[in-house]
């Protein structure tokens, strides 16, 4: 993984978790927004059966339409569709309504955490790490905790939506269906296999996002004695490298994950 890391190393007090204790520690931080997350899973069953019956309906609709094309057949079903469109709509308005609000909360009580250990540190760790890396650890981390947490909502309502497709791809066809279920194996170990690449991505594109925060933070604390020795220059040269190996690692960070969605299209198609 040397292409990846580019030469930036882990901090001393980085921790490693497995996905159990991170799993159990973040269903901590999520326990009293239980209520609010109650209701974003209403909304995500509710959006994904009003989702999953446009098509379904859209395609009896075109099969009535070959029987009956009277003006009363025509508006029932465009009635019909634009219901459904408006409830998928409003479902999932809620849904991102109060999932805003419980991941908000909870990013709230993250950074609170993270700024109470902050805090609690004596002077030796303020002396060894610069005060930019904390302040990004604090704010931009959680930050990204929290799109990761909406994307993992997402993908719980794409997951819902697929597995009740397939439910009524059962009952029309078995045999088609099964067909279309054989390539999901290989789309498991796809994944699987990336998720390792795209957490080492991820964790380089924050840490360089800490130099950076970190180098600019320094130089401008220091600008008075930088100018009174006129160093003005070599100031711009050092963030210009820092800067530009975060192009790099955040360039590569983006290939990766705009790679997996073709890898997955290409399998899908030799399947």
């Amino acid at each position: 993984m040397g292409f990846i890391m580019d030469g930036l190393d882990a901090e001393d007090y980085d921790r490693q978790y497995s996905d159990r204790v991170l799993v159990r520690r973040i269903a901590s931080y999520f326990r009293p927004q239980l209520p609010r997350m109650a209701v974003v899973s209403l909304m995500i069953l509710f959006s994904t059966l009003a989702n999953t019956g446009l098509p379904i309906y859209v395609s009896r609709a075109i099969d009535q339409l070959q029987e009956d094309t009277s003006t009363n057949t025509i508006l029932t079903i465009a009635a019909v569709t634009g219901l459904l469109g408006c409830l998928a709509w409003a479902f999932n308005a809620v849904r991102q309504d109060f999932s805003s609000r419980a991941v908000g909360n909870v990013v709230l009580h993250i950074r609170e955490d993270a700024f109470d250990a902050v805090l609690k540190r004596d002077l030796s760790f303020y002396d060894t790490y610069s005060s930019g890396k904390i302040v990004s650890r604090v704010t931009s981390d959680s930050q990204a905790f929290s799109q990761v947490v909406t994307l993992t909502m997402d993908l719980l309502s794409q997951t819902l939506f697929v597995f009740v497709l397939m439910g009524y791809l059962l009952s029309v066809n078995v045999r088609l269906a099964l067909m279309v279920m054989a390539i999901a194996p290989m789309i498991v170990f796809i994944a699987l296999a990336f998720r390792k690449i795209a957490r080492d991505a991820v964790t380089q594109s924050r840490r360089v996002g800490a130099e950076v925060s970190s180098h600019i933070q320094e130089s401008i604390s220091g600008i008075g004695v930088a100018k009174t020795f006129r160093q003005e220059h070599a100031i711009y040269g050092e963030f210009q490298d820092v800067n530009a190996q975060s192009y790099r690692i955040n360039l590569r960070t983006g290939y990766i994950f705009n790679s997996i969605f073709p890898i997955l299209s290409l399998v899908a198609g030799l399947g």
